[in-house]
């Protein structure tokens, strides 16, 4: 496998609101795969894996090292104390235990409190566990920052194989770089010259623009201004009822089904996986809501856009993505319809101009006070839902000799009342929800309705 990585050793903006939110349990940003494993790897063998996934993609490796300055950069530094056993754990569940005993231990797992101080990433070893494709699990947990979902099929290819006896060279440890305050001062000052140079451009043309057209400016200074309001304002769909409650107590729901006769049924309907995967949630949140005599029209959902521009390798680390509002058209009983709603918002959130505005923010973000950094968290959880998609691999890897037969993904829950997930690897789909469980009241009956949602697209496109 390919490990060609690409890392910048500064945070972006959305990293370090990512980070600094950690002061919030609320908008605590750690996402986590749960494996299920065809057979237990011997805990030697796991280790070694580990270890060399930390010298493949260095970030299991670094901790973030806040500004010297105001207008400085976070930045990622090797730890000095890097040892790979204090990131892993081997525990067995009791005996007896269900599938529903192992998410409640997974949802603590993940949201316990992390130790910024440490390499941002966790791993655990169950055995006993009870799951048709296994006896074991693997859980690993890592902060948002350290990678988003397509940074995170990359750094999963450092550490998986693809048969069974798979064996990789080691590379050679990464060379401890830490820098001192006064060298770390003198990098940003170099670093931000390109970034002022940048904005006084940017200033400049802004004025020329008004001056020559002022018109067409104050034409485009409120597409601009719409733009954002459309994507970081308050939507314009009622919040659910029923969504409403918000509270610290975390539930998870998982589970998942054979992909191509998915995949084929939305080929016969002409619709993209997205486009399918978003009709089947909400055909079944509107079941939901009908069930519990709540119907509503629509429902705020927040999905993430990949804006890396070069290849699939391009900044393996970090996050690369923007957050775009839709409205899910809970209103709509016509799956076609609800499909056209959703690839039109969809290809509208992608043109948006201010698209990449955490880009933009990154100067004044880097040296704002904590409030700041809270109030932007916040406004990216004025919605009920957030729905994300990352597509895996097209076999199944082995870790430590165990194939993988099983791979649910949650992402975090800030301040919403489900996030869903959506992970697809050797033919299986894989359903990770994360919900907040004031808000749903009937977790199994939700559950249940997703359920019929997906099996209701594929039974539609096996009739066209």
């Amino acid at each position: 496998m390919s490990t060609d990585y690409q890392f910048d050793e500064r945070l972006s903006a959305l990293d370090e609101i990512m980070l600094r939110a950690e002061q919030n349990p609320r908008t605590r940003n750690w996402v986590l795969s749960l494996m299920i494993l065809e057979k237990k790897p011997t805990k030697a063998r796991l280790l070694e894996q580990l270890e060399r996934a930390s010298r493949d993609f260095i970030r299991l490796r670094q901790v973030a090292t806040p500004a010297p300055t105001p207008l400085g950069f976070a930045r990622w530094q090797a730890s000095d104390s890097f040892n790979v056993n204090d990131h892993f754990q081997n525990i067995a569940m009791p005996k007896g235990s269900s599938f529903q005993d192992l998410l409640a231990l997974t949802s603590t797992f993940l949201n316990k409190p992390g130790d910024l101080s440490k390499p941002l990433w966790d791993s655990m070893l169950i055995d006993n566990i009870q799951h048709p494709a296994g006896t074991t699990a693997f859980v690993f947990r890592m902060h948002h920052a350290v990678a988003d979902g397509v940074g995170a099929v990359q750094l999963f290819l450092s550490l998986f194989d693809t048969e069974p006896t798979g064996r990789r060279d080691f590379a050679d440890l990464p060379v401890s770089k830490r820098k001192s305050w006064l060298q770390r001062v003198s990098a940003d000052i170099q670093d931000s010259l390109p970034a002022v140079r940048k904005v006084s451009e940017i200033a400049l043309q802004t004025t020329l623009a008004h001056i020559k057209a002022p018109i067409q400016s104050l034409i485009d200074d409120k597409h601009l201004l719409d733009s954002i309001q459309r994507l970081y304002g308050p939507t314009q769909a009622t919040a659910s009822p029923l969504l409403a409650q918000r509270s610290l107590a975390r539930g998870l729901l998982a589970w998942d089904f054979e992909f191509n006769p998915f995949k084929r049924a939305l080929k016969q309907l002409g619709w993209s996986v997205n486009e399918g995967y978003l009709t089947a949630l909400t055909l079944g949140l509107k079941d939901y809501h009908e069930q519990l005599h709540c119907p509503v029209d629509s429902l705020p959902i927040t999905i993430p856009v990949n804006i890396r521009q070069g290849g699939a390798s391009e900044q393996s680390a970090g996050n690369h993505i923007a957050p775009a509002k839709i409205i899910l058209p809970i209103a709509l009983s016509d799956p076609h319809e609800i499909a056209d709603s959703i690839s039109n918002q969809v290809r509208n959130a992608i043109q948006e101009p201010a698209l990449r505005l955490m880009d933009w923010l990154a100067p004044t973000v880097k040296g704002a006070p904590q409030f700041v950094v809270d109030r932007i968290a916040d406004s990216m959880a004025q919605v009920d839902v957030q729905a994300s998609n990352v597509p895996g691999y097209p076999f199944a890897p082995y870790l430590a000799g165990s194939k993988i037969t099983r791979s649910y993904p949650f992402a975090p829950l800030p301040g919403v009342a489900l996030m869903v997930a959506l992970y697809t690897q050797s033919n299986i789909a894989h359903i990770g929800i994360q919900l907040d469980r004031a808000s749903i009241d009937e977790p199994d009956r939700l559950e249940a309705c997703l359920k019929q949602g997906f099996e209701q697209i594929t039974a539609l496109g096996h009739k066209s």
